[in-house]
């Protein structure tokens, strides 16, 4: 049996989580929160952060920038 890794996200386990999106692994925490795009200022000021994702529109921030 194959078993999936955990996020070491703490949100994952909490009964109020107030992010739409995990910053870990990028999974939807809380679907009655509204996505919206961001820009990309907001993007860097979480990559300072060690974010992998962003909270408020799931984008990867990992990836390579475009243009």
């Amino acid at each position: 049996m194959m078993q999936s890794k955990r996020c070491p996200n703490d949100n994952h386990g909490r009964m109020v989580v107030r992010i739409r999106f995990c910053p870990s692994c990028g999974e939807v925490l809380n679907k009655n929160i509204v996505s919206r795009k961001c820009p990309e200022d907001t993007h860097t000021q979480m990559r300072r952060s060690r974010n992998s994702y962003c909270m408020n529109c799931g984008t990867g921030l990992l990836e390579e920038r475009r243009g």
